[in-house]
């Protein structure tokens, strides 16, 4: 999608903003250029996912990706959600490979200490220190090594475009200038706050593939999934480093399908896949305006704040426990509280229920062991809550009245709980907005505007041209 306002420039591909959009580098690859000699053995043993030219992508390569997209996505780890998105990991895989062989045929490298500090600023973005970022990823089965290989792709990616930008894209003065007065036309019209997830299509034989894989994504947002999130691991726009969000867009920045599409859509709506002349967008619309108002839609009709349940309760008619009981019976009431005294000392030391059942049967009274399973409803209100919030194993608080002293324990118990009741919150009061002048952007703003959209665009043409001169060979 073409914004004229949103794109900065390409350079908003940032690693800090990739989040764990990581791709594997084999232990072998590290050392040796892939597709030699080096880096072969280990992935014959293990499988070969796709050859891209002199290179190749194992099967482990695309597992780790895999199980990295799937938990930074946040949707469910289910062989059927695996078997759904499988192919876009394998197709990012695949170009992150022609990258870094293009990155390598102009001799860009990538240092370690900027690897380093890409991954510090993304451990930064998710409020870790590298060394915790590392852990998590660790615990999760990810080889810190899958957040290393695409942090290498993503900065010599950058370099090379860095390169083509300072030799292709020129904005002249009279470019800015009719920028300008599209902008001054449009006063009063709509713009829409979008983010978006944008799967290319490269030839004609690819249109079926890439709606199917559109298609996943969006039952994979729907089913739970966070949109920003499936946008960094999955869409090849630049707003993809910003979680899809490419800003505020006017019609006349974008083609006539998505403009149609958005024209339809209420703040807070997703899109199915559409149609563009590049490939297919999933949009998302956080919020629309008239160019020129004061607030947004959202702003002016914000929604209804979302239903709140109440905590569960206990359900103390069908609730049962069981129960046993220690019983230290006072002389008089005058000693009770050289009774109360005793109990609390054993107390101290009862340490579960076979524990507590051997003192009571040590004491050797009659009120003193298992009082069996006893229906909750049937106490008395105060020792109702007593019996279902104490810990089970551990014993009660010494009970004290006229006739002595009293140690309870739980041993077992059985609560059904009482679903919570679901209330509506009070919508927030209207909001009343003053109505402003609508602010132009700065001619240097339009300059990276426009800098920033082709940039999109050459990087889009670019990574399509190597695609279609290289050889690959997919196999699974």
């Amino acid at each position: 999608m073409l914004n004229l306002r949103a794109v900065r420039s390409v350079f908003a591909l940032a690693t800090a903003c990739a989040v764990v959009a990581a791709g594997p580098l084999p232990a072998a690859a590290q050392s040796a250029k892939p597709g030699t000699s080096a880096a072969a053995p280990a992935r014959a043993l293990e499988g070969i996912a796709a050859v891209v030219n002199d290179d190749a992508v194992s099967m482990s390569d695309v597992q780790a990706r895999l199980r990295l997209s799937l938990l930074n996505a946040g949707v469910s780890e289910t062989e059927e959600t695996r078997q759904r998105i499988l192919p876009q990991v394998l197709r990012q895989l695949v170009d992150e490979r022609l990258q870094l062989q293009e990155a390598r045929r102009l001799g860009v490298s990538v240092s370690e200490q900027e690897i380093e500090e890409g991954i510090a600023r993304i451990a930064e973005q998710v409020r870790m220190s590298p060394a915790g970022l590392k852990s998590f990823l660790q615990q999760r089965g990810v080889s810190m090594s899958t957040l290393t290989y695409q942090v290498r792709a993503t900065l010599a990616w950058q370099k090379v475009m860095q390169r083509r930008i300072r030799q292709e894209i020129a904005v002249g003065e009279e470019e800015i200038d009719a920028a300008l007065e599209r902008l001054k036309a449009n006063i009063g019209k709509p713009e829409y706050r979008v983010a978006e997830i944008f799967l290319s299509i490269d030839r004609p034989e690819q249109d079926e593939q890439v709606r199917r894989a559109a298609e996943r994504l969006v039952e994979e947002i729907r089913r739970g999934g966070n949109f920003a999130a499936v946008a960094r691991q999955f869409s090849q726009s630049a707003g993809a480093a910003n979680g899809g969000d490419i800003g505020w867009v006017q019609p006349g920045e974008m083609s006539d399908e998505l403009a149609q599409a958005l024209s339809q859509m209420r703040p807070g709506q997703m899109s199915p896949p559409v149609r563009s002349a590049g490939g297919y967008h999933i949009l998302f619309l956080r919020d629309r305006r008239a160019i020129g108002a004061g607030a947004t839609e959202m702003e002016l009709n914000p929604p209804p704040p979302p239903p709140v349940q109440s905590p569960p309760k206990p359900d103390l008619r069908r609730a049962t426990v069981q129960m046993k009981q220690i019983v230290l019976p006072a002389p008089n009431p005058e000693a009770v509280p050289a009774i109360a005294k005793q109990a609390e000392e054993m107390r101290k030391a009862l340490k579960g229920c076979a524990a507590f059942d051997a003192r009571a049967r040590a004491i050797g009274n009659d009120a003193s062991g298992d009082m069996g399973t006893l229906r909750v409803r049937d106490m008395p209100g105060p020792l109702q809550q007593l019996v279902v919030n104490i810990p089970i194993g551990e014993p009660s608080p010494v009970l004290t009245s006229a006739a002595g002293a009293v140690i309870l324990m739980v041993c077992k118990r059985d609560v059904p709980m009482i679903p919570g009741e679901v209330v509506q919150p009070p919508a927030p009061p209207p909001v009343k907005v003053e109505a402003a002048p609508a602010r132009m952007p700065t001619r240097e703003e339009i300059h990276n505007d426009l800098v920033g959209e082709r940039a999109e665009l050459l990087s889009r043409r670019y990574l399509r041209d190597l695609r279609r001169a290289a050889f690959v060979e997919y196999r699974v």
